[in-house]
């Protein structure tokens, strides 16, 4: 199978306040861990879809259609890179992923799916950290015209849960799942890197 890792940069941080791709854990940007952990574990680069950023060495492609949220960068990642079977979506404020529970996901990913999705305690998804079928674009471009833009609603055939007692096999925490919408997330994570002794906050 050939899969596309891709890093989602299109959120304009209203609630935290700044630009959270731009954020420091450690002495280090938060995306670039994302980035070693998703090249590392599907051995090609990712790319940040969404909007260009001044940072060399990487490759950004803005969304074909701006605006739209995830369902826009998915779209444009299936459309930009339309010879991969699949496209692994993941939102670039998630800085705690563990890369075991990448590669588990990878290992059992079956081809016949249209999406791989991680179901979290009380029945909650999370469709940000997901594999999606490039048979699925023409389901995107349906709910776009029909101006249903959550990425649930492609949640309706061949879907593939990782059950949450699985996942706490690999991450007891579901620290991957954890993600920086407010200074309050920001801080509980800067708690979590310290008192787990993350020390370089890299894989």
């Amino acid at each position: 199978m050939k899969i596309k890792p891709v890093i989602l940069v299109g959120g304009k941080s209203r609630r935290f306040g700044t630009d959270k791709f731009f954020l420091v854990l450690n002495g280090n940007l938060v995306f670039e861990r994302t980035y070693r952990i998703l090249k590392s574990v599907f051995g090609v680069e990712p790319v940040f879809i969404g909007r260009q950023a001044p940072i060399s060495n990487y490759e950004f492609r803005e969304d074909l259609i701006p605006s739209l949220g995830p369902i826009g960068g998915l779209y444009t990642a299936l459309k930009l890179y339309n010879d991969v079977d699949f496209v692994f979506l993941v939102a670039c404020d998630m800085p705690l992923i563990k890369k075991e529970v990448l590669e588990y996901m990878k290992a059992t990913l079956d081809e016949q799916s249209f999406s791989y999705i991680p179901k979290l305690e009380n029945g909650f998804i999370e469709p940000m950290f997901a594999f999606y079928s490039s048979k699925l674009l023409p389901i995107v471009e349906r709910n776009i015209k029909a101006n249903d833009l959550k990425l649930r609603s492609l949640l309706i055939d061949k879907v593939q849960y990782l059950e949450v007692y699985k996942i706490k096999d690999i991450d007891p925490e579901l620290l991957s799942f954890l993600n920086i919408n407010t200074k309050s997330d920001f801080d509980r994570i800067c708690s979590i890197i310290k008192n787990e002794n993350i020390e370089d906050f890299a894989i």
